[in-house]
């Protein structure tokens, strides 16, 4: 075989990557390699490796691809390497400065290549790693002046990815969105390259949640999960099941939601490690809101710098009732910016909770004003429920008459996702709000409240609201939902509790140690909303032959 022979295989590869057909590319690039050593059959090898999910194996390569070109003079592709293999140094292993030192690698040799696109290509992915939005937004504006021009359809749909994003984080959601949606049209078509692909669904996916628009992200997390499927795009897949798993998780399907996240984390384990962190972090603020708080903080630990902890860290630290933690942890983050971006929503939301637990009635109404803004901003309706939520709540507290207003108000706007947590919550501040002026009516709201809770696994929650109805006499038997939650392990141990048995004397019976019968009767009273031992065996005696 000849270097012609070579060729082939180069353009057999190249063939086969724009064809998604990553193991053929990896072969013919293989082949290529085996006749002749380039550049280029590193280039196109790494690049289906990378696909394939062999993330080191992949860096290798192209990383010897780009010494390749910069010892051939062509600082074009190797600028356009460096860059690439910059970001990917932050996606595998969370390594900033080696992600800086690419970068300046990059930028140097577009100095010596002199005026050509591959500077707005510099600028577009090292702003979109560095830069705060309002400077993403400008960049990617005059990115796209240049790839127009240019007729550069890659970097025209980036630039509209970015600058989409960028805009959707500030408040201007409607504009982001169309950009968005134009560079998704792009990428769906196969107008673009498959490289920027990924990156594009991973943009408009995120856009979603930050914006809180559920019905949109449901729609793009299902396109995106099948074009990861169709063309074998495993980081795609990964992240549309983190943005899928906090989709689920705020509309309820809390089961669905962990399967996706674990899912998420095998996937990037495997290949992009640096990116799990997100999907584990989102799986330990589900762990928070299902009262499973030891799993919480053994997910956060670690992890307390990273922004996304934020939220999971807060809420767990209320849920432990440590609200002057939560609070201190809260406003050290919206400390960082004095200019308030959607990303500030969900901690904004959360301080409300806080400041009321701590009757800082001031600060309470001043995270509810600026969440109220936000949402005007977005106009999300998923952000409007969580700012009538809080408005509703401050106003209760303060005995201002239109609270039930705003109450109702978040039901209607959540009328797609009214089995979600915050509509039990939403039901649970009516039923206080009701207590001393509609009993009946309080009773009501707060049983359709316990029922949203234990149809997700809230624990916690359901335990507020077994206790209002415990307070008001409105509950004297645990309800069947409560009952069909044990396990056949647990349910062993319940009757035993309605006999009188210490923890001793019941692990004696089921010969097993005291410490995990300890474990179980914690569990059983996070399921029944029971706040002692003694109250679940009340509750016991009374289901299973005990006197009423």
């Amino acid at each position: 075989m000849t270097n012609n022979n070579a060729m082939e295989h180069l353009d057999a590869g190249r063939a086969a990557l724009r064809a998604a057909e990553w193991e053929r590319a990896q072969n013919e690039f293989q082949a290529a390699l085996a006749q002749a050593d380039s550049p280029e059959a590193h280039d196109g090898l790494g690049l289906a490796l990378w696909w394939l999910n062999d993330i080191r194996a992949s860096h290798s390569h192209r990383a010897r691809a780009y010494v390749g070109y910069k010892q051939r003079g062509d600082l074009k592709r190797a600028a356009m390497l460096a860059l690439w293999l910059g970001r990917e140094q932050v996606f595998l292993s969370a390594n900033g400065n080696a992600m800086k030192g690419w970068f300046a690698r990059a930028e140097r040799h577009l100095e010596q290549a002199g005026q050509c696109t591959e500077h707005a290509w510099f600028r577009l992915l090292r702003d979109s790693m560095l830069a705060p939005p309002a400077v993403m937004q400008t960049t990617a504006t005059e990115t796209l002046e240049i790839a127009r021009a240019a007729n550069d359809v890659d970097l025209e749909a980036m630039a509209l990815a970015f600058g989409g994003i960028a805009r959707v984080v500030q408040g201007q959601v409607a504009r982001g969105m169309a950009h968005l949606d134009e560079a998704m049209a792009a990428a769906t078509s196969g107008e673009i390259n498959f490289t920027y692909v990924s990156e594009i669904f991973c943009l408009m996916l995120s856009a979603c949640d930050v914006a809180g628009d559920l019905g949109r992200t449901e729609q793009w997390c299902r396109t995106a999960q099948e074009f990861a499927a169709q063309n074998h795009f495993p980081f795609l897949a990964a992240t549309c099941r983190t943005m899928y798993g906090s989709f689920l998780t705020a509309a309820g399907r809390w089961s669905d939601a962990e399967t996706e996240l674990l899912e998420a984390i095998r996937s990037f384990e495997a290949g992009h490690y640096a990116l799990r962190t997100q999907a584990v972090l989102k799986l330990a603020d589900l762990r928070v809101c299902q009262g499973r708080l030891e799993e919480a903080e053994v997910l956060l630990a670690g992890f307390e710098d990273q922004g996304v902890a934020i939220v999971p860290l807060a809420r767990l630290y209320l849920a432990r009732g440590k609200p002057k933690l939560a609070r201190a942890v809260i406003e050290q983050a919206l400390q960082v910016s004095t200019t308030r971006t959607l990303d500030a929503a969900p901690l904004l939301r959360l301080a409300v909770d806080v400041q009321l637990a701590l009757s800082d009635l001031d600060g309470a109404k001043s995270a509810a004003a600026q969440l109220a803004d936000l949402a005007r901003e977005a106009q999300s309706d998923l952000l409007f429920a969580q700012a009538d939520l809080a408005q509703g709540q401050v106003k209760r507290v303060t005995g201002s008459p239109d609270a039930a207003n705003y109450f109702q108000s978040a039901l209607e706007r959540l009328r797609s996702y009214d089995q979600s947590m915050l509509g039990g919550r939403v039901r649970l501040e009516m039923a206080r709000l009701l207590q001393d002026s509609d009993r009946a009516g309080a009773i009501t709201w707060a049983r359709a409240a316990l029922a949203s809770f234990e149809r997700i696994g809230a624990a916690q929650d359901a335990q507020s609201a077994s206790a209002l109805l415990r307070q008001w006499r409105a509950v004297d038997y645990v309800p069947p939902s409560h009952q069909d939650a044990l396990t056949p392990r647990e349910t062993q141990v319940f009757r035993l509790l309605a006999q009188g048995l210490t923890n001793r004397e019941i692990a004696e019976k089921l010969v097993v140690s005291p410490k995990t019968i300890e474990h179980h009767v914690s569990q059983i009273l996070a399921k029944l909303g029971a706040h002692t031992r003694a109250e679940a065996a009340a509750m016991a005696a009374r289901k299973h032959g005990g006197s009423r």
